[in-house]
């Protein structure tokens, strides 16, 4: 007899349950309840909770890549990137995604861990993605490049999150990312 949930089940459950009330309130017990499972079928799959953290916040960060892939074009420039991507990260679908994205830093910057090593990997994956992406000669281009865009995307949505989507828009506006 197989079990009625798999790994996959728990990131997803953890993942709706961190959506819904941060990334403060994943816990064993809450997967568990969501799925109607054993805290301990939780345990099987990730061992401790630094783990299971690293496996939603992984997932979640595919999603947000997911929805990302149609709008960055290789070979644009940092401005056509940011043009292209803003609509995509200004939208209330991705609004819960760097709510989460924004406790992680904020836990990250309060020195607790598994959260220091999360967001910087989180920030050097973005980065390592948009450097193959930005029009530069040479590496070390392509990732100053990628570093400017990944920093001014996340002053949008750091605005976005604590000013709303119209303080955005309007600094949006004014680093020309749109009309």
């Amino acid at each position: 007899m197989g079990y009625r949930h798999d790994r996959d089940d728990i990131v997803r459950a953890g993942i709706d349950l961190v959506l819904s009330e941060g990334l403060g309130a994943l816990s064993f017990g809450k997967v568990a309840k969501a799925l109607d499972i054993s805290d301990r079928m939780v345990v099987y799959y990730f061992p401790s909770k630094d783990v299971l953290i690293t496996a939603v916040v992984a997932a979640m960060g595919a999603q947000l890549q997911e929805l990302l892939e149609g709008a960055f074009v290789a070979e644009a420039s940092p401005d056509e990137l940011m043009r292209t991507a803003w609509p995509i990260l200004a939208s209330s679908k991705v609004d819960a995604l760097m709510a989460v994205y924004f406790e992680i830093v904020g836990l990250a910057s309060a020195k607790k861990e598994p959260y220091v090593g999360l967001s910087s990997a989180l920030v050097e994956a973005w980065v390592a993605w948009i450097s193959e992406l930005v029009v530069a000669d040479g590496p070390a281009e392509r990732r100053r490049l990628a570093l400017s865009v990944v920093a001014r995307i996340d002053g949008l949505l750091m605005v976005r999150q604590v000013c709303g989507a119209r303080a955005a828009n309007d600094a949006a506006r004014a680093l020309g990312i749109i009309d």
